[in-house]
């Protein structure tokens, strides 16, 4: 990690809902994670005075590592350090916009960005994720790539409510995906169905560093991915907590309960209405779901 590139940078969050009320000294610093024969990982830290705990947080397909720092720092008034990196062809890291090679590009992105967060610390380490980054830090859990202490994911993109048919799937896997996964949609992506805040909304149609234009390569490894998970997993054990949405139209809810059917580690909580992103519709709810159950599990 180059520390000389580490810097302050100033929340700024407005509106009561984003109001965040953190301890003094919080720092907020940008960074990078050196890859020798990897693109490098852009990466910002929020790291309360005295935190009792490090969170790797990954971040949604469509955007990057900003649009969680107002989130994080309501996690550092519960003492959680919180690490959030642009994944590879996000944000400001390096690699091909919206686009990886295969699965286990990302889930090196996600090993390694948990290392530099576990490396020299005795705090209890824990991962996360939201949408794509909820499926990704629960694949390279059971990948054994990382070994946090408890897992948190906010309407993680398990099961999305588009399902091809049989002989689309084929094509689009056997066919689609070797001769045309570079292929980008000719209009960027909306933004509906994501948030219920128009200027959460708004941002994400002007940011030129969020991906409305991901391959297609993305898109179909990502679906192969959750084809691929286990209904129910039996053999997951992390301590873990799962955040819905009540109101997501985009990832399907059943899968997620699907997987930790009766599974006594894992705890299921869904909030009332919002859209898919709990960070920008319900940070107040999910960051108090986060702090009592984190008080519940005594980490």
């Amino acid at each position: 990690m180059r520390e000389n590139a580490w810097k302050p940078q100033i929340d700024q969050a407005t509106g009561p809902e984003r109001a965040v009320a953190y301890p003094a000294h919080t720092d907020v610093e940008i960074g990078f994670l050196d890859r020798p024969g990897a693109p490098d990982l852009f990466l910002r830290r929020v790291r309360p005075p005295e935190p009792r705990a490090r969170l790797l947080l990954l971040h949604a397909s469509l955007v990057h590592s900003e649009y969680y720092v107002p989130f994080a720092l309501r996690l550092a008034a519960l003492g959680i350090e919180s690490w959030l990196p642009d994944l590879r062809g996000h944000g400001r890291s390096g690699g091909t916009r919206g686009y990886t090679r295969s699965w286990s590009e990302a889930l090196a992105d996600a090993e390694w960005a948990f290392a530099a967060m576990s490396r020299g610390s005795n705090l209890p380490v824990m991962a996360a994720g939201e949408s794509y980054g909820g499926l990704l830090a629960y694949s390279a859990v059971k990948a054994g790539l990382i070994h946090p202490s408890a897992c948190i994911f906010l309407s993680p993109a398990f099961g999305i409510f588009y399902r091809p048919s049989p002989a689309a799937w084929w094509i689009l896997e056997k066919i689609g995906l070797p001769a045309f996964g570079w292929l980008r949609p000719l209009r960027a992506l909306p933004a509906e169905g994501i948030t219920e805040d128009p200027s959460v909304g708004r941002a994400f149609m002007r940011d030129p560093m969020c991906n409305r234009r991901y391959t297609l390569a993305f898109l179909l490894r990502m679906m192969v991915e959750q084809r691929s998970l286990t209904i129910p997993d039996p053999a997951w054990s992390q301590p873990t907590l799962v955040l819905l949405s009540g109101g997501d139209p985009i990832t399907d809810n059943t899968v997620s309960r699907g997987i930790f059917a009766e599974n006594p580690a894992v705890e299921v909580r869904e909030a009332a209405g919002g859209l898919h992103s709990l960070v920008a519709d319900k940070p107040v709810w999910a960051a108090s779901q986060i702090g009592d159950w984190l008080r519940d599990l005594a980490l």
